[in-house]
């Protein structure tokens, strides 16, 4: 493969950071498609590799020195079909009622506005704009389609699997439960997409089943005991994750005994890089206090499921904050999602509602 040399551009329409090859060298594609890139979704996976093949294209004609008219044409397909595409996928997705939807749109409607006005330019003969579009393109494309979009096919999956993983689950069958499990994961569908789109929805499912009296307490309990043993499944990913040297100590509030979510948010900590102390539910204040004392964490984490342990989580935070003024409590659960107003006002107090908001936060850190 021929070796380009890199320099910025000097007026680049997408700003710093874009980098122009020096392309007097023998051609070469910018984008080969792998199977890294695919998403498990025919009609999207096809647009991609024709989105590919159209910047390979352009690519080619500027490497040969085809006529403006040429770039022109190439630059007018290119970006005709981009934005074809992305109507196609969010077809795609609201069909499939997408939870994530209207982030993803967001993300399309920037490249949308970003194309529109490179090719308006490129059209009144600022043909140089050509390799712009070309490496702004490639690389948006690698990274949305690498991360966003693999994450919408990762959901697609999940969905496929979920209602037999379900049935599975309220027959107690856990080693059907694993067989599938490492199923999914052997094929590459994150561990956080089995979490939520799987485990978490599945366990809301029961919840709302006992609740209507369709099942009895022991089913529950089983199926929350099947999805502790599943989470080990991803446990190998997690630990190989590079150390950042903080520490978290992730805990339920004093009697709670739901800690599936609170596990979920160990795991994740421990995929980010962090060393996650997980105590589990049923923990008293004051051994909690003397647990933060020993092991001095960056971080407490906790966690409610029923709103009947509110006062304790309260508690909780007026100890650890009068006894550790410099330490981060972050708080998550589903007895906060109507409650957040009873919530204790502190500057270091945060609510998280979800693994997407934690990955957030401990990005901003």
């Amino acid at each position: 493969m021929a070796n380009h040399r890199a320099h910025p551009v000097t007026d680049s329409h997408f700003g710093e950071g874009v980098v122009v090859l020096d392309i007097s060298l023998a051609a070469v594609n910018i984008m080969d498609w792998t199977p890294e890139f695919a998403v498990h979704i025919a009609e999207i996976d096809l647009e991609h590799q024709l989105l590919f093949s159209t910047v390979n294209r352009l690519h080619a004609a500027m490497l040969a020195g085809q006529s403006p008219e040429m770039l022109e044409a190439l630059v007018a397909e290119l970006t005709e079909y981009t934005i074809v595409h992305l109507v196609n996928e969010e077809k795609v997705m609201a069909d499939a009622h997408y939870p994530e939807l209207q982030a993803h749109i967001e993300e399309h409607e920037d490249l949308r506005r970003r194309i529109g006005e490179v090719g308006e330019r490129f059209r009144r003969g600022e043909t140089a704009l050509a390799i712009d579009l070309m490496l702004f393109l490639s690389g948006w494309l690698k990274n949305h389609v690498m991360v966003t979009d693999r994450r919408f096919g990762d959901y697609i999956q999940a969905e496929q699997t979920f209602t037999p993983y379900l049935e599975l689950l309220m027959h107690g069958d856990l080693r059907g439960c694993r067989l599938l499990v490492q199923r999914l994961l052997a094929e590459g569908i994150s561990f956080r997409n089995v979490y939520v789109n799987l485990f978490q929805r599945a366990l809301y499912r029961m919840g709302e089943l006992w609740e209507k009296k369709e099942i009895c307490m022991g089913t529950e309990h089983l199926a929350t005991t099947i999805t502790l043993n599943l989470m080990t499944l991803a446990h190998p990913t997690l630990f190989d994750s590079p150390r950042n040297g903080k520490k978290v100590v992730v805990t339920c509030v004093g009697a709670e005994l739901h800690q599936v979510g609170a596990q979920m948010i160990s795991d994740t900590f421990e995929f980010l890089g962090w060393n996650s102390l997980f105590l589990g539910g049923n923990m008293p204040v004051d051994e909690l206090l003397r647990l933060l004392a020993d092991q001095r964490p960056d971080v407490l984490c906790l966690s409610a499921s029923l709103s009947s342990h509110l006062e304790e989580f309260k508690e909780t935070v007026r100890k650890a904050g009068a006894r550790f003024p410099e330490l981060e409590i972050l708080f998550g659960g589903q007895a906060f999602l109507q409650s957040q107003d009873r919530v204790i006002d502190e500057p270091r107090l945060h609510y998280l509602k979800s693994l997407e908001e934690l990955d957030a936060w401990v990005a901003s850190r």
